[in-house]
C-alpha cells in the first residue's frame, strides 16, 4: 500500500473518530471495506479497521453485492448506534486520484 493511500485511510479514520466522539447525538456515515463481520446480525463489524457493535436490529442491504470480507460498505448511524449497512459501489471504497 503506497503512503498516499495509507495517509487517506489515516485521515478518513480520524474523521470518523471526531465523529463518533463529537457529534454521538447527529447521525453519521461512514464508507469502507469490509474486514470482518460476525455470522449473524449481531455483534462486532470491523470496517476499515474500526470495530463497530451491531445489533440484530440493524438492516442490512446487500443490493450490490453479498456483505462478505473485501466488500464496499456505507454504513449509517443515528444517535451513536449503528441503523444500515449496505454494500456499495466498489469505486466509492477507493482513493481519489489527483
Amino acid at each position: 500500500m503506497n503512503s498516499i493511500y495509507k495517509a487517506i485511510k489515516w485521515a478518513q479514520l480520524a474523521v470518523l473518530a471526531g465523529l463518533l466522539v463529537s457529534c454521538a447525538d447527529n447521525d453519521a456515515e461512514y464508507t469502507g471495506t469490509l474486514d470482518h463481520r460476525p455470522e449473524s446480525k449481531d455483534g462486532m463489524w470491523v470496517i476499515d479497521g474500526i470495530s463497530f457493535s451491531v445489533t440484530d436490529q440493524v438492516d442490512l442491504d446487500e443490493d450490490h453485492a453479498p456483505l462478505t470480507a473485501g466488500v464496499c460498505v456505507e454504513l449509517e448511524m443515528e444517535d451513536g448506534d449503528v441503523k444500515e449497512i449496505e454494500t456499495v459501489e466498489a469505486a466509492k471504497c477507493q482513493p481519489e486520484k489527483q
